[in-house]
């Protein structure tokens, strides 16, 4: 009979064991869950500006690159016909352009250089620097934008200070294109090249 007594105790404690060990299971889970409810209903959605990107092809003359803006600018000023030329700053290397072009001829006129091919592209939140690729393509812009009626937000605010300033420097369209875009891309993380 003693060991009968043993065997159902021991039955017993296992059972009461397993049902213990189930009971704080099911708790645990319905605290934990408790938590993940309350973690939810703490969290607000944010809503992510989407900014579309925007993009036009352009050619560059090129005259060089560089590991150092003194060397770019170095080469600069021993070449008088590169009085012109811009450096353009794009991962630590530094670009001698003369020119940026809408056409693969034209940017290989220039004594010394050969074309770059290059997507200008635009993720910018401000809808002028979102659409200075497409401004930058249309000619009405760079030369005629003084004799037309301005609307405001069609161009960046700056536009007419930053077109005056080029113009004095050169006539030629691609010139003024380069200068304008430099200036632009200078002050705005948003804009970048691609090639």
């Amino acid at each position: 009979m003693r060991k009968n007594e043993w065997i159902r105790a021991a039955l017993l404690g296992i059972a009461s064991g397993l049902i213990g060990v189930a009971l704080f299971v099911m708790i645990l889970n319905f605290v934990s869950s408790e938590k993940v409810n309350e973690e939810k209903e703490d969290v607000l959605p944010v809503q992510q500006e989407v900014v579309e990107e925007v993009n036009a092809s352009f050619y560059a003359s090129q005259h060089g690159l560089f590991s150092s803006k003194e060397g770019a600018e170095q080469f600069i000023a021993a070449n008088p016909l590169l009085n012109k030329a811009a450096i353009i700053e794009m991962d630590n290397q530094f670009f001698i352009w003369s020119a940026l072009s809408t056409n693969k001829e034209v940017a290989t006129l220039a004594p010394s250089a050969f074309f770059k091919q290059l997507s200008i592209v635009a993720a910018c939140s401000e809808p002028t620097m979102q659409r200075l690729p497409e401004i930058l393509m249309d000619e009405k812009y760079l030369k005629n934008y003084f004799g037309q009626e301005q609307k405001e937000g069609e161009v960046p605010a700056d536009w007419g200070e930053i077109l005056a300033a080029v113009t004095s420097l050169s006539n030629d369209i691609n010139v003024m294109r380069l200068h304008i875009f430099t200036h632009y891309y200078g002050e705005n993380d948003c804009l970048k090249i691609e090639f």
